[in-house]
């Protein structure tokens, strides 16, 4: 699918929502430009939907962790965002709407490959910081796999941590053990052939 642009105007939420689906590409708006980036690959959607399965799991009932779910992150001038993982309460989840307000959003992680390191960590890092998300991990794949940690203190976000171990985090005030090693899929050794 080609993914239009729009050099004459700003995208509107209207507009945005009448795009056709786009295979292949990351697409997102951001102050009405359309995004496009490659699709991030196999290892980074592994660690997206274990970690969002990981944190589902642990929460309390009332909060849902998702992936792949459209955030309103403000709609003049348009900001859609389209996290790795969210965490938002439940209620929200069953209200079943076409993209979750940001006010709605508790936890934010995002994981960073190849093309992706100045956004989540520059960018996305100001706009859900000024929209008032508690929390924010940014997972890197970049290399031996991380996870960084920063919690929302008087409108910025404050540093918790960088871990590469395994570790005890605080999600919306539960105890979730995560270890980023266990975020990517292990390789696979080949079989060697048998000895005659």
């Amino acid at each position: 699918m080609d993914v239009p642009s729009y050099p004459d105007h700003l995208l509107s939420l209207d507009e945005w929502a009448a795009l056709p689906e786009s295979d292949g590409h990351h697409v997102e708006v951001c102050e009405g430009v359309l995004l496009a980036a490659p699709a991030p690959g196999a290892a980074h959607d592994h660690a997206a939907v274990t970690l969002a399965l990981l944190l589902d799991e642990k929460l309390p009932d009332e909060w849902c962790a998702l992936g792949g779910v459209e955030v309103l992150v403000a709609e003049k001038p348009l900001t859609v965002r389209c996290p790795d993982v969210i965490v938002v309460g439940r209620s929200l989840v069953d209200a079943d709407p076409d993209r979750a307000p940001i006010s709605e959003v508790k936890l934010v992680v995002e994981v960073t490959v190849d093309g992706t390191a100045r956004t989540d960590r520059v960018t996305k890092f100001s706009e859900y910081a000024e929209a008032g998300v508690p929390q924010y991990w940014i997972v890197d794949l970049g290399g031996p796999p991380v996870i960084a940690t920063f919690t929302l203190v008087d409108g910025w976000y404050r540093f918790d941590g960088e871990h590469s171990g395994t570790v005890t985090l605080d999600a919306l005030g539960t105890e979730v053990a995560v270890t980023p090693s266990g975020l990517v899929p292990a390789p696979v050794n080949p079989v060697a052939p048998a000895q005659r």
